[in-house]
């Protein structure tokens, strides 16, 4: 086996791997491409237009599918940047499926169902990080495809899944240590993140209150 693997990282079609970055998933991707691009890897990332990271990446998008008039006066026609999503997604797995040697492994990040649910016919071994607890259409395709490879970015990710995947090995997001020094403490208190229950918003004001 040789040293260097060519892989593939794929991320969000909607959010380029660019700071400031969307959210955690688009800066542990960065960081990620980064770190194995360093390693001397041969990384492709899929992703949105406007990545800034010094990779072969944007190709996830590439032609954008506009629909023909008789198919977007349909009624069934869903919302466009849904229906480009579900095409990008679609042309990528199946250019994954027919090109089997153009990667060593496929490292998913993204939150679309479709890389799930067709992962069982591609060749290229492939993994898929969770980065957040389930969502319906991701629930859906990981029902009816249980043997996918996945990991979970915390034991409360992992737990979340647990009812579907059953026990999953937990990967933490990276964090640069020296961008993040230990600093002399103080007597304030700092919050910060996604105003969203999971991310404890709540404690952290009521141990704020407790604390006076």
């Amino acid at each position: 086996m040789r040293d260097t693997l060519r892989i593939a990282i794929v991320a969000s079609s909607r959010y380029p791997i660019a700071q400031p970055f969307a959210g955690g998933l688009e800066a542990h991707v960065w960081h990620l491409t980064r770190a194995l691009t360093l390693a001397g890897h041969e990384v492709t990332l899929f992703a949105g237009a406007g990545s800034d990271l010094p990779v072969d990446s944007d190709r996830l998008r590439g032609e954008l599918f506009e629909p023909s008039a008789a198919a977007r006066s349909d009624v069934s026609m869903p919302q466009l940047e849904a229906l480009q999503d579900h095409h990008a997604y679609l042309s990528l797995m199946l250019s994954f499926t027919n090109n089997p040697g153009d990667y060593d492994v496929i490292h998913n990040h993204s939150l679309h169902y479709l890389p799930v649910a067709m992962g069982p016919a591609v060749e290229t071994p492939m993994v898929t990080t969770l980065h957040t607890p389930p969502t319906p259409w991701l629930e859906s395709a990981l029902t009816l495809a249980p043997g996918t490879r996945c990991v979970a970015v915390s034991r409360h990710t992992a737990q979340s899944w647990s009812h579907v995947l059953g026990d999953i090995p937990v990967v933490h997001n990276g964090v640069q240590l020296d961008r993040w020094p230990a600093g002399p403490g103080g007597d304030d208190l700092v919050w910060f993140g996604r105003f969203v229950p999971e991310k404890g918003a709540h404690l952290a004001i009521e141990a704020a209150q407790r604390a006076g």
